[in-house]
């Protein structure tokens, strides 16, 4: 009788991610406009501890230990080859998205992070249809596309990408039609030029995630939230916040242009769902190649 034991390091029996790198703007910016601008801008209170929301945002929802946030709110794609993007009621310069990467870089020795528990997320929410109408989404998403090759050319392991959230609805915009037809186009080519991209780098596993649509399930189906989808809770007047509810808990919009923490809550539920899906499926994988390799050897040896 042969016993046969396969040697598994303890890192592939552990598949939850303990790292998680992202890169945007207000939607993912943890503090870093907060710091830039000592301290001033968002104005903490009510803004809650330098994001630009009233709670954590989703990227801290994830359980995962360690959160390492580039964003900057307001931030563009790319300072240099495309928009500027500008905080503070347009008075500071902040870091697009292909500059966090390089900050990123700039900071972090990349032969010593574990890739197979890092996750790398790139949030860019259309910043650039707001600063100028005339932004077309062949230029934006080929922008875009840079800052993902940015990343794979690193040789990571998982990547998720957002799309761009339906902005038309959010206050302020008035249902604008052809911001609506700018990002609907946006993320139609992002979705294909993604797809095209995962089958050239097969070794890294790029999702998708599709915050447009979720967030339009919770404007039009909102029986299961429960929560107001055209009003703000605060407005912004002359750098004073002028409170409009006192329970940003229960709204969609924090102001014109911010989600609430329930919004974010939502968003890392579903993005939860999907990292718990990519573990499952990583494990799978680890099992079906345990049983080749044993099946290999019987057939060898015997």
């Amino acid at each position: 009788m042969v016993m046969l034991v396969f040697y598994v390091p303890s890192q592939m029996c552990d598949r939850s991610f303990n790292t998680i790198v992202g890169f945007g703007d207000a939607n993912t910016d943890t503090g870093n406009v907060y710091t830039l601008t000592n301290h001033t801008w968002p104005l903490v209170p009510p803004y809650y501890q330098g994001r630009f929301c009233d709670n954590l945002l989703w990227i801290e929802r994830l359980n995962i230990p360690n959160v390492l946030s580039y964003a900057y709110g307001d931030a563009t794609i790319d300072n240099d080859n495309l928009i500027a993007g500008y905080t503070n009621l347009n008075r500071t310069l902040v870091y697009g998205i292909r500059q966090q990467i390089v900050r990123y870089l700039q900071s972090t020795d990349i032969s010593k992070v574990d890739l197979s528990r890092t996750m790398y997320v790139i949030w860019a929410s259309g910043v650039e249809y707001l600063l100028d109408p005339k932004s077309t989404a062949d230029v934006v998403v080929n922008a875009f596309l840079s800052t993902v090759y940015d990343l794979l050319l690193l040789n990571i392991n998982y990547l998720i990408v957002i799309n761009v959230p339906p902005l038309q609805f959010y206050p302020g915009m008035m249902n604008n039609s052809q911001l609506e037809a700018s990002i609907i186009h946006h993320n139609q080519l992002l979705q294909s030029n993604i797809t095209q991209i995962q089958e050239n780098f097969m070794q890294t596993s790029i999702q998708l995630f599709d915050v447009y649509s979720l967030i339009s399930a919770m404007l039009w189906n909102n029986s299961m939230h429960s929560l107001n989808t055209t009003g703000k809770c605060w407005d912004i007047e002359n750098k004073t916040i002028v409170s409009l509810c006192s329970n940003p808990q229960g709204y969609v919009f924090l102001d014109n242009s911010h989600l609430t923490s329930s919004v974010h809550q939502t968003i890392a539920d579903n993005i939860r769902s999907l990292l718990t899906s990519l573990s499952s499926r990583t494990m799978l994988s680890l099992d079906l190649t345990v049983f080749i390799c044993t099946v290999l050897f019987l057939f060898k040896h015997y």
